[in-house]
């Protein structure tokens, strides 16, 4: 039950936010609606301008409706020199050299472990530290290629430390980081990307497990 929930939250999210830019994908209708954690649903125009992440918040829309992934291949792992890993107050900007960003200056309050509507890399650096694997999807993927990234988080361990979120700057369709270590690829290569969060959860300079305080978008896990 806990896997259908929240698959269907995430699912029901992404169709509302590729019809509302103009993407094309199946089940787009004149009506979209957000689905919310609670089983309750608001206008989605209202879902994606909000929820306000500070100086960090980004558009999760797809606004390349042109965009396309490429040929479907297998990913490639690429490790990440380190570039920080002091506490930024919420009220000062950070910027990253590199996207997606698998190491770096964050925000003190990590993110409550599981999916997100949006969340910046300001915060789920922060749960890299502490271990975690954040898996990431360009805005402009198929809502297909997202349920099969979904699927992969649906069947980890109860207690794995996960984060998925949309990323607009992802420069492929899927990618999946760790602290120093990043993977992309144009389309969910499962054996690829279970081997990488094996290899990498826990492996942070922080082992902690616990959920973060910060909750904003969340979706549930």
């Amino acid at each position: 039950m806990k896997v259908a929930r929240r698959t269907n939250r995430l699912i029901s999210m992404h169709f509302s936010v590729v019809c509302l830019a103009g993407f094309a994908s199946a089940g787009c209708d004149d009506g979209p609606v957000a689905t919310l954690p609670d089983g309750g649903a608001v206008d989605a125009h209202v879902a994606i301008e909000g929820p306000d992440h500070g100086i960090d918040s980004f558009d999760p829309r797809c606004t390349a409706p042109t965009w396309t992934p490429g040929a479907c291949a297998p990913g490639m792992g690429t490790p990440q020199d380190p570039a920080g890993q002091q506490h930024i107050p919420d009220d000062q900007a950070i910027t990253y050299a590199l996207s997606p960003p698998a190491t770096g200056n964050h925000r003190g309050a990590w993110a409550r472990w599981g999916a997100y509507t949006t969340l910046p890399p300001q915060r789920w650096l922060h749960n890299l530290e502490h271990g975690g694997v954040v898996f990431l999807y360009h805005p402009c993927t198929s809502a297909e290629e997202v349920a099969r990234l979904q699927a992969i988080v649906d069947a980890l361990p109860e207690d794995a430390r996960w984060i998925l979120t949309p990323y607009p700057d992802l420069p492929a369709a899927i990618g999946v980081v760790a602290w120093g270590w990043s993977y992309l690829a144009s389309c969910v290569q499962p054996d690829e990307i279970t081997t990488f969060f094996e290899q990498h959860e826990g492996m942070g300079p922080e082992d902690v497990a616990a959920d973060g305080a910060y909750d904003v978008s969340w979706l549930g896990r």
